[in-house]
């Protein structure tokens, strides 16, 4: 009874160390540093793609069985494109176990890529839409531009306050990286 109640109670102990390693600097810079790239910078030029993939009939999905192409909407394109692009980001920085020098680079990568996931799911369906509905190129522009000059800003503002923290935490803590 002793051997199975100390081997209970190494086997716990044991889970609960393995609980409490922190994720390497490597691993946090990787999974918010590196995703973060995906982030677009500017929605005039993300319309701007899809207005000339449009124009030109090549604004197409992958069918079902992933053999080929098939025509799409902008709508369909921007669903599948976008509507997914950072729900396992979100996930994987949710899971981090972080140290408590990086805990508020959690908090900031968190509210940087729930913030663009909200625009992408909601604000890019509105232009896409636009745009399948045949709107003029000046009142996609112009609906890109409002986006760019009011969530595009507080995003930079977002994604800069979480790169000044990660960068210096990369830096203190030996993390190579290169900026381009």
């Amino acid at each position: 009874m002793k051997i199975r109640s100390f081997l209970f109670l190494i086997v716990l102990i044991t889970g609960i160390s393995c609980k409490l390693t922190n994720d390497s600097p490597d691993h946090v810079f990787n999974t918010i540093g590196l995703n973060a790239n995906k982030i677009p910078s500017n929605f005039e030029r993300v319309f701007k793609e899809f207005r000339q993939h449009k124009a030109n009939g090549t604004l197409q999905l992958p069918t079902e069985d992933g053999k080929s192409m098939k025509k799409a909407t902008c709508v369909e394109v921007v669903k599948f494109a976008y509507a997914n692009t950072f729900k396992e980001d979100i996930r994987r920085i949710k899971n981090l176990n972080p140290t408590e020098e990086a805990e508020p680079i959690i908090k900031a990568g968190i509210e940087l890529f729930e913030y663009v996931d909200e625009i992408q799911n909601k604000d890019f369906m509105v232009i896409a839409k636009m745009i399948d509905e045949g709107k003029s190129d000046e009142e996609i522009d112009a609906a890109a531009k409002q986006l760019d000059d009011t969530k595009g800003i507080i995003l930079d503002e977002k994604q800069s306050k979480m790169m000044d923290l990660l960068l210096p935490y990369a830096d203190a803590n030996g993390v190579e990286y290169r900026k381009f």
